[in-house]
């Protein structure tokens, strides 16, 4: 299994946040296992296994995620969470909340690296700068540098 779900914290505000304790587990389960195809492949007693449940409670879960829920906050497929198809369920919103993922992580990466573009920015010497501190260093006394450019006055050994 090389199943990979974010959770939103917006499950906490849902429907199913208000189911029992059983639902809850074989619904984040389903989470966990599907597939990139939004597929959980499964039978009913391995999945019950999978989420800690009784055989029972599983299918009681399976028939609340199955069934409409007028209060979703998804109004496609009447508030349903799963389809039963051959082999196991498929999550029915799967798609919608991998582009929501993929929006939010580019939207991050796109943070990160404006972050990063200012700092370089911040870093690199004004246009001419570069040529000016080198001409000092090149010409100007050592204590006429350290006055320009704050340094700490260094004195040298006489040998």
């Amino acid at each position: 299994m090389a199943g990979y779900t974010k959770l939103f914290s917006s499950i906490i505000g849902s429907t199913v946040w208000r189911e029992p304790d059983h639902v809850r587990l074989v619904w984040i389960t389903m989470l966990a296992l599907k597939d990139r195809f939004d597929m959980v492949e499964a039978s009913v007693p391995g999945l019950a296994d999978f989420a800690r449940v009784s055989v029972a409670q599983c299918r009681a879960a399976l028939a609340v995620l199955a069934a409409p829920d007028p209060d979703s906050r998804s109004t496609e497929h009447e508030g349903r969470r799963i389809k039963v198809v051959d082999g196991g369920w498929l999550v029915l919103n799967g798609e919608k909340y991998r582009d929501k993922m993929n929006a939010d992580e580019r939207r991050e990466a796109n943070r990160i690296y404006q972050q990063r573009w200012r700092q370089r920015q911040k870093s690199k010497p004004l246009p001419g700068e570069r040529d000016y501190v080198a001409a000092l260093e090149r010409d100007a006394p050592q204590a006429e540098l350290d006055a320009i450019t704050d340094r700490p006055v260094r004195r040298r050994s006489k040998k």
